[in-house]
């Protein structure tokens, strides 16, 4: 009778229990790592900075250069500190912990020999397309012959529409335009040119989808390769949404590409 009984709740009303306490030691831990971990990230793109500012020399080289460092730092200390954070913080077990150090020590492996290897065609390092070396159907040989004479490194022509809207329509090997046989016509154009080469399967392949394809920059490399496998292809031009050829790469650019 003389006990003190602790007072009941009202209906609905829950109790709350006040558990808030000095954070754990390993939450302390984390969040030291994580803050020195930056402190010495913000020490080294200061220096970088620096160097960039007053390394005498030149100054584009100095400045890619920093690039490539502080995209370099920037991977690996992210993945240093996801990898410390999450084994404290007890979110990762220690084979995840283990393989997130393993994507970290990949960054700079991947940094140290070079960027990381090309996926997609935007990927690449491309030519672009002359505008100069442009031509159509109605062209005449020796219009070609004679830009073939000034730009003699070309071995291959492209060919737009009739219509002047900057579309591409075909590719022709150079050495169509350099032959010393004799034509029907002395100077024929280009579209008759295509007709004569259609006459004989030899000569089809030097031009149309079994010399060359046409590729998208969101495109696969993969992918690209194999389809000019398929082909026989030995060019590829990128062409955007309009059809209208941006940049250009070979057979060969996308083997060395794939042998890095």
């Amino acid at each position: 009778m003389g006990e003190k009984t602790k007072p009941s709740l009202p209906v609905g009303k829950e109790e709350v229990v006040n558990n808030s306490g000095p954070p754990e030691p390993c939450g302390r831990l984390a969040y030291s790592l994580v803050i020195f971990m930056l402190f010495i990230l913000f020490l080294l793109v200061i220096i970088l900075v620096i160097v960039a500012a007053f390394f005498p020399g030149d100054k584009n080289t100095v400045l890619e250069f920093c690039k490539w460092a502080f995209s370099s730092l920037l991977g690996a200390f992210g993945a240093w500190i996801g990898a410390g954070a999450a084994y404290f913080f007890g979110k990762e077990n220690l084979a995840e912990s283990r393989e997130s150090t393993k994507q970290a020590l990949q960054i700079q492996q991947e940094t140290l020999s070079g960027s990381a290897k090309p996926v997609r065609i935007r990927d690449l390092t491309l030519t672009a397309m002359n505008k100069e070396f442009m031509f159509n159907g109605n062209t005449e040989k020796s219009v070609i012959c004679k830009a073939l004479e000034q730009y003699d490194d070309y071995w291959w022509v492209p060919i737009f529409d009739d219509e002047g809207k900057g579309q591409l329509k075909d590719v022709v090997h150079a050495r169509v335009f350099m032959t010393t046989e004799q034509d029907e016509k002395q100077n024929p154009v280009v579209s008759e040119i295509l007709e004569n080469l259609d006459e004989k399967p030899k000569t089809q392949k030097l031009h149309g989808p079994s010399f060359f394809i046409k590729a998208t920059p969101e495109e696969k490399i993969v992918d690209v390769v194999e389809r000019m496998n398929n082909s026989n292809a030995a060019v590829g031009i990128v062409v955007d949404e309009k059809n209208k050829p941006t940049y250009c790469f070979t057979k060969s650019d996308l083997a060395s590409v794939q042998k890095q």
